[in-house]
């Protein structure tokens, strides 16, 4: 019986193929590299063909380390609400727009003026956005129109992947619920948006399960990849879908955080994220019949390196280091220091891209180490306000950390303290996004049982609990922060004058 699974996390700048065993051992690993194209100050680009190039030769990387007649199937994980528009015969027709791509905020503005701000949450579960693929979509319509009349379909980066492997071209919900056009209650295309958006629903592939079966290696790709003809292909997932199941956020109610240059945290639930204030957004789970409340800050572990860089020269491992080292020595509360960690405006929970990064409450008693200790603060504590909408929802006593940000003592046990909950570091930090596309990979052919594998995968490694003292304190400090946030917004926004 075939007993591994091939996983790739397709990223934007390279591509990880990962292989698992029928125990969800981690076996082999290969990542290939390329390259982002940025320019006109908001564009950002890619052609589809580095990342078959980087899908063969990883593929290929790994595979030497097995019996390729025991591959059972392959799965993806992938970057998210992105744009790549091909011909009925599945030819690209412009490089891939990506999911930092800006350049369509005319026409996302023109969609909400006839289809209004609260209705695209309400069906979609996320705010309309220049970011999502739908506004992309319309840009090419918009500014190429020879290329969109030859468009049949759009597609995210890991379905030109399953097409390439397969003939198919299909996504998963949890990819289609980024495009800011699909209905997050019926798990199909909304017709209200893409009517008023003016384009045809055909030109949006079918969508189903992440852990559906949509075909077999072709011949063709066989011989490209180095994966047998006839392996299964299961649909797979967008990279922050796999990243939950990686994480061990399978069941309901069940959150986790993960902690990068940029972090989020999130949760299992049976139902839309209901959030008056639409702080959060919506995905469809990777897990069928559930949904993926998130939250994300644009600048958490970012802000540490700059930190660092900018007042201590470097960002090195350890000048991090000192930056924890001096942390310590302040208590809790920074001695009054606070700090707003906006260096790249900020989306959860404000939206708004004006926002900036500030230090205040200092004094002549305040001392270098209380600046440290203030930035840990100001990432958990912006954590904090973008958990509180989905703290209602959760269940469990614990909160999962996965991503690097995870090895920082310090930050895990301020994370800890000003969520008032145990923390559990689960023993693979980095893989999630791998892990979560293997078990999809694996429970579509019937390799594993179910998402109970991703605790043989991933299983926790220790647990840290809360300093409840420190913890009644951040609970008033949480206040006086969102407060300065919302006395300096009009700063924010005036201050672009000068």
């Amino acid at each position: 019986m075939a007993k591994y699974v091939l996983a790739h996390d397709l990223g934007t700048s390279g591509n990880k193929a990962t292989l698992f065993d029928e125990n969800g051992r981690l076996v082999a690993s290969a990542v290939s590299s390329y390259a982002m194209e940025v320019f006109n100050g908001n564009w950002a680009e890619q052609d589809p063909a580095v990342w078959w190039n980087a899908v063969c030769e990883s593929s290929r990387s790994v595979l030497e380390k097995i019996d390729r007649k025991e591959l059972a199937a392959v799965a993806f994980s992938a970057q998210m609400m992105g744009c790549l528009v091909v011909d009925r015969n599945g030819r690209p027709l412009h490089k891939a727009l990506l999911y930092c791509d800006q350049r369509s905020e005319k026409q996302i503005a023109r969609l909400v003026a006839r289809t209004g701000f609260e209705t695209m949450y309400r069906i979609t579960g996320h705010r309309p956005s220049a970011s999502y693929s739908l506004s992309k979509l319309l840009w090419i319509r918009d500014n190429l129109p020879d290329v969109f009349e030859k468009t049949a379909k759009m597609l995210q980066a890991k379905d030109y992947m399953n097409f390439l492997l397969t003939g198919t071209m299909v996504t998963d919900y949890n990819d289609a619920s980024g495009t800011n056009a699909f209905d997050l209650h019926t798990f199909t295309w909304s017709d209200e948006i893409i009517g008023k958006a003016g384009i045809s629903r055909s030109l949006f592939p079918d969508a189903v399960p992440s852990s559906r079966v949509i075909g077999t290696v072709t011949p063709w790709a066989g011989a490209q990849t180095g994966i047998p003809a006839g392996v299964t292909v299961v649909a797979g997932s967008g990279d922050g879908g796999c990243a939950s199941v990686g994480a061990g956020s399978v069941a309901e109610y069940r959150p986790y955080c993960y902690l990068g240059s940029s972090s989020w945290v999130s949760i299992a639930s049976k139902t839309i994220l209901d959030d008056p204030d639409m702080i959060g957004f919506t995905w469809a789970h990777p897990v069928n019949g559930l949904y993926q409340p998130c939250a994300t800050m644009q600048t958490a572990g970012s802000s540490i390196s700059w930190f660092a860089e900018t007042f201590l020269g470097r960002s090195d491992g350890k000048t991090l280091d000192t930056v924890n080292h001096m942390a310590a020595q302040s208590p809790a509360g920074a001695n009054g220091v606070t700090f707003l960690p906006y260096l790249l405006g900020e989306r959860s929970p404000w939206w708004d891209t004006n926002a900036r990064g500030v230090f205040l409450g200092m004094s002549l008693n305040t001392g270098f180490n209380d600046f440290c200790r203030a930035l840990f603060e100001g990432i958990a504590m912006n954590l904090y306000l973008n958990f509180r909408p989905m703290q209602k929802l959760a269940t469990e006593k614990y909160l999962r950390l996965i991503g690097g940000g995870a090895l920082n003592t310090l930050l895990v046990q301020t994370i800890a303290d000003v969520f008032g909950c145990e923390l559990l570091i689960p023993e693979f930090l980095t893989e999630a996004t791998s892990m979560g596309a293997a078990a999809l990979a694996g429970i579509g052919a019937g390799v594993y049982g179910g998402f109970d594998i991703v605790e043989s995968m991933n299983p926790g490694s220790r647990k840290i609990s809360p300093d409840m003292k420190n913890h009644e304190l951040y609970c008033k400090k949480i206040e006086s922060f969102k407060k300065a946030y919302t006395d300096l917004k009009g700063w924010f926004s005036s201050g672009k004058e000068y």
